[in-house]
């Protein structure tokens, strides 16, 4: 992989690290007093915090709030473009995934070409600005899955991500299960299942394989169930969502 990246300095408003992912692989970040967006010009990300994990292809994005720890990993090429805020420039905004216009597109691309954006330059000041109204006026989107906290039932849904036609292995009751996983992530455990099912067979599209393809390693049992499924989570059909992304 390649990157490049701007430190901190007196006077920056906005900083960036590009990086761009030739496999499958992590990517990690430590807590920073400074806030981010996380964009992928091209390819899809999945990024987990200790409630939720999300989706990210090349039309979403995902903001961290200073402070904010999360995982995140490529799912295949891609092309990573990370803004950096400085502590002081405030943004009213919370932490998860947001539609990129492509206005909001072009203003992350040309902030990476010209950055880091510098206080007291009218040209930067101005840019800096326009970032901030785009990402505060952008629309919210949840593509994703929300995750238990305790930490037995957390690595239980991680293994069913992980291998979804295999039911992991568990020491308590299916009734236990099913109580924790609706108090902690506000789903049934029935609904659960089928939002992680949809997350995988999306992870299945973005690597370029088809929908049958998806359908079957999601642990669908025809197409038209994964389409309908998928349809119910996320407002559209995997066809549709995957060329909007």
């Amino acid at each position: 992989m390649t990157n490049s990246r701007q430190t901190a300095e007196d006077g920056v408003l906005v900083r960036f690290w590009s990086l761009d992912h030739h496999r499958a692989e992590e990517v990690h970040w430590a807590a920073s007093v400074w806030s981010k967006l996380v964009f992928a010009v091209e390819g899809t990300l999945q990024a987990e915090s200790s409630e939720r994990l999300w989706i990210l292809p090349c039309s979403r994005a995902l903001w961290v709030a200073a402070g904010e720890t999360h995982r995140m990993k490529s799912l295949g090429k891609a092309k990573v473009r990370t803004l950096y805020f400085a502590p002081g420039f405030e943004m009213s905004r919370e932490r998860g995934p947001m539609d990129v216009s492509p206005l909001l597109r072009e203003l992350i691309l040309e902030t990476c070409r010209s950055g880091p954006l510098m206080a007291g330059e009218k040209c930067h000041e101005a840019l800096a600005e326009l970032l901030r109204q785009e990402i505060e006026q952008a629309t919210s989107v949840q593509i994703g899955v929300p995750m238990p906290r305790t930490d037995w039932l957390h690595a239980w849904a991680s293994a069913f991500l992980a291998y979804p036609l295999e039911s992991p292995r568990f020491d308590y009751s299916r009734r236990t299960l099913e109580r924790r996983i609706s108090e902690e992530t506000g789903l049934s455990l029935g609904r659960w299942c089928q939002h992680a099912r949809t997350v995988v067979g999306f992870r299945v599209l973005s690597s370029g394989q088809t929908v049958s393809e998806a359908a079957a390693e999601a642990g669908y049992a025809t197409p038209g169930s994964f389409i309908h499924a998928f349809r119910l989570c996320f407002g559209v059909t995997p066809g549709k969502f995957k060329t909007a992304a």
